[in-house]
């Protein structure tokens, strides 16, 4: 498996940004080009379908969602170059108003070379950490 990371610091409480990114219905607001978000079911097995402005769409479902860990980890169903995508979010407090944000992925790239599939999913990440901290800290 390949695997990609971003790390932020948002100055905001840990608890804050748990609250806002474990509601899996919530990522139309801070993902980048998202235009719409729609989810089916509750809690863990609860799928999203996000579409961008170019009205493609991507599902993704929740596989955990821990509280105590502020960690939550979700699958991509829909085809694309990283096949068996695994994503994952966690917060950390830094301090009072103060987390890191650290969003990874592991995947097997599909249909495109290894280094291109990491430079596309690394550049997203980054892109939706910036776009999320710029979010809560409005």
């Amino acid at each position: 498996m390949t695997q990609v990371s971003s790390t932020i610091t948002i100055n905001a409480p840990a608890d804050a940004i748990w609250q806002l990114i474990s509601d899996f219905s919530a990522a139309g607001h801070y993902l980048v080009g998202i235009v719409a978000c729609t989810v089916v079911g509750d809690g863990v097995g609860a799928r999203r379908t996000l579409t961008n402005g170019g009205d493609s769409t991507a599902v993704e479902r929740l596989e955990t969602l821990d509280k105590v860990a502020r960690r939550l980890s979700y699958s991509l169903l829909t085809d694309t170059p990283f096949g068996n995508c695994l994503t994952t979010m966690v917060v950390r407090a830094l301090g009072l108003n103060q987390s890191e944000l650290v969003w990874s992925a592991s995947f097997q790239p599909v249909g495109i070379p290894p280094s291109e599939a990491v430079d596309l999913l690394q550049g997203a990440l980054a892109a939706n950490c910036l776009a999320l901290k710029q979010f809560v800290e409005r």
